[in-house]
């Protein structure tokens, strides 16, 4: 920002200054204006700030969703799964064991 204009012993010249000062809210009314400008004709650059926020935060949302699935079927369904089939295949072992074990004893008995 440019200083005001002073005279020679450090005081601000007010003719001077004047001119400076009105030129300068001249320039911020123009500023100001164009901004108006731009805001009142882009309402759907609004739209799209708004649309742009609102999509991040479902897919935000989305991920920790997605997240949380890999975590419930980490932490229960997978020990779960692997628990009834470790089960289920451990009684199927034994029951053949059993049965060879015992038609081997009869038969040589």
């Amino acid at each position: 920002m440019d200083a005001l204009p002073t005279t020679a012993d450090g005081y601000i010249d007010p003719v001077a200054a004047k001119d400076t000062l009105s030129q300068r809210i001249w320039d911020i009314d123009e500023q100001l204006s164009d901004i108006d400008s731009i805001d009142g004709d882009s309402d759907f650059s609004e739209f799209s700030t708004t649309s742009s926020t609102s999509t991040r935060d479902i897919q935000k949302e989305w991920d920790e969703n997605m997240e949380q699935g890999r975590q419930l079927f980490a932490i229960v369904i997978f020990p779960f799964v692997g628990r009834w089939i470790g089960k289920k295949v451990s009684y199927w072992i034994w029951t053949r064991f059993l049965q060879h074990h015992y038609k081997f004893r009869t038969i040589g008995a």
